[in-house]
């Protein structure tokens, strides 16, 4: 698997070039780990009021001006590229030890969590529609597709894009309208790194939205009234116990 990890090594020096006038400056070092920890490529950066002064490459192992001002420091930089290189190597073997601790949480699969929901019942000739949601996978490509009886279905399904989390995982989105039939079966197929064999959901038919919903509002009306008749025993209990004190 191929992967490309940005490592941010240096945070915010500032206070090596602020001034009281407010200008500011800051060192910036990146890890870039290309493949594998032994193809490391490290960047050095200076700025000043947003501006790049200058920029080391170790792969070229060459300091480059971006300013006129800064032309002279790249010169002096460049004339002791054993300098240059020696002190890359310092920084690059940091940048491995810390990688290490990246490079598990980059490699590993993580399986997606499925629900298969109905987010619309068929009325007259609006068709129903079902969706099929993953959430919390990686890596990013997954596939997720609809059959019924056994057969794909390509017509009036919609996905969505994998959706970052900004967490380093992911979900998708894939929305099937159509019209029931008596005894049919409907499934969502996920297909991802983290299984071996496709990974497949079936849509329990058996009780409509509405009916779902009653069960759902009978079993916490239940649950609701034996809390009260609890909290009527307790009461009870204590103010009996109170009268024969």
């Amino acid at each position: 698997m191929r992967y490309d990890l940005v490592i941010h090594l240096a945070l915010l020096l500032h206070i090596l070039f602020e001034t009281v006038l407010g200008h500011y400056g800051f060192f910036l070092i990146l890890c870039r780990v290309h493949d594998s920890l032994q193809n490391v490529e490290l960047i050095y950066s200076i700025y000043y009021d947003k501006t790049e002064l200058l920029r080391f490459n170790s792969t070229e192992n060459k300091v480059v001006a971006y300013t006129e001002y800064a032309m002279k420091w790249a010169d002096d930089f460049n004339k002791n590229p054993e300098l240059l290189h020696k002190e890359a190597e310092k920084n690059i073997a940091d940048c491995k030890r810390f990688g290490e601790q990246f490079l598990p949480m980059v490699e590993k699969s993580v399986k997606p969590e499925v629900v298969v929901r109905s987010v619309r019942q068929a009325s007259g000739k609006s068709p129903a529609m079902l969706i099929c949601s993953a959430y919390d996978f990686y890596p990013k490509p997954i596939k997720l597709t609809w059959m019924r009886d056994d057969k794909e279905m390509t017509a009036d399904v919609t996905s969505t894009e994998e959706l970052a989390d900004g967490d380093w995982y992911y979900q998708i989105h894939s929305h099937l309208e159509y019209f029931p039939k008596p005894g049919e079966k409907i499934s969502c197929v996920v297909e991802h790194a983290s299984s071996h064999r496709p990974m497949i959901y079936h849509w329990d038919s058996s009780l409509s939205e509405s009916d779902r919903n009653k069960m759902i509002t009978g079993a916490a009306g239940m649950v609701l009234g034996v809390i009260m008749a609890a909290g009527g025993l307790i009461y009870y209990k204590r103010k009996h116990t109170a009268h024969i004190i």
